[in-house]
């Protein structure tokens, strides 16, 4: 095996908490360093995981002084996403950054700008899209079994009963959730949005101060449009993590939901020569695509062999741009019910009209 991939994390918390159980797990990286600047926050690292005192510190600059490090996971509050991980560029660290990039995409466009100035690489963890469903959706469109995509309709069903940050914010499923669900729209069909409405609303039986329920329009670079539903909410039906999905071409349509993953197809050939497949009523019932990993273990594997190999990682800072733009893009469309060229999201001379959304 080649030599592990040497990691500082930074931040800790309920959620950081759980990213130092993955790098204690992965067999790609080994915890060299903890950083906290909260010392009981280390402390309690310490005796729950066993960690060596001497590798945990206040401050980065402190951690890169006693130990050596080739990256760094930022599993801080997006809102020092900026200021965290340039610091950590600029110290010779490659970063893995919990999504999202960051709150505004002034904030993010100087970390792409930092890693690149400083050569290290700068991967945001979007780790629905490391899942055995998607990657298998992603392959059949890849193949050209539904032709040209046309439509895509994406319902989102859920109600979590969250407490703490979640529920005082401004567009909770929008800028919490749905993030997931747009960089995977990018992912499965490899195509970037061009413009974007939106309408979001809250419901009176709701425990979210903002709008927990979210329908979205975007409309593609090759003029197909994807139907976005989302909610929160739910006072029935809900579906998986992932949502359902339809997508639909010219030569017929995948369906994935329940961890299903279906193809109606038109053409006779393609639904009697398919490995991997079971034939259906007509339909093909697809295996799920093989992974070694799976969502942030999947995340890791990629970060690490992206270093390795001196490439771009998937969910590369640059790329990711345009899964922050849709984000931004939905919350300002909905706050003002116009619509928004990506475009200008993506325009440092526009960067101030879509910041501060939530104000």
């Amino acid at each position: 095996m080649k030599r592990k991939l040497k990691v500082i994390q930074i931040g800790t918390g309920s959620w950081g908490f759980s990213w130092v159980e993955k790098a204690l797990q992965s067999p790609w990286v080994e915890l060299a360093g903890l950083v906290d600047m909260k010392q009981e926050m280390l402390d309690y690292a310490v005796n729950t995981y066993h960690l060596d005192p001497s590798i945990c510190f206040l401050t980065l600059k402190e951690a890169v002084k006693h130990v050596e490090a080739d990256a760094a996971f930022v599993v801080v509050p997006p809102a020092f996403h900026k200021e965290v991980a340039v610091e950590a560029l600029e110290c010779g660290l490659h970063c893995l950054v919990e999504k999202p990039l960051a709150e505004e995409m002034e904030d993010a466009l100087k970390m792409v700008l930092a890693a690149e100035k400083a050569g290290k690489k700068l991967m945001i963890s979007q780790n629905y899209r490391f899942k055995r469903a998607p990657q298998t959706v992603k392959q059949i469109v890849e193949k050209g079994f539904v032709g040209e995509i046309g439509s895509v309709f994406i319902n989102f069903q859920k109600a979590p009963h969250f407490t703490g940050f979640r529920t005082e914010m401004f567009e909770p499923l929008i800028q919490d959730m749905s993030i997931h669900h747009f960089d995977q729209i990018r992912g499965i069909l490899g195509l970037n949005p061009v413009r974007i409405k939106a309408h979001s609303w809250n419901t009176s039986w709701s425990w979210f101060k903002g709008n927990p329920a979210a329908s979205v329009i975007f409309e593609m670079e090759n003029g197909a449009v994807v139907s976005y539903n989302g909610n929160w909410v739910s006072q029935g039906w809900e579906t998986t993590w992932d949502g359902d999905w339809r997508i639909q071409g010219s030569e017929g349509e995948i369906h994935w939901h329940n961890n299903q993953v279906i193809l109606h197809p038109s053409d006779l050939f393609v639904s009697v020569f398919q490995d991997g497949a079971v034939e259906k009523n007509g339909d093909l019932v697809f295996d799920l695509a093989a992974m070694e990993e799976e969502e942030r273990m999947a995340s890791i594997a990629e970060f690490a062999a992206a270093i390795a190999e001196n490439r771009e990682p998937e969910t590369n800072g640059r790329d990711n741009l345009y899964s922050l733009a849709m984000v931004l893009g939905a919350k300002y469309a909905a706050k003002t019910g116009e619509s928004v060229e990506v475009a200008d999201l993506l325009d440092p001379r526009h960067f101030s009209k879509y910041s501060h959304i939530d104000d």
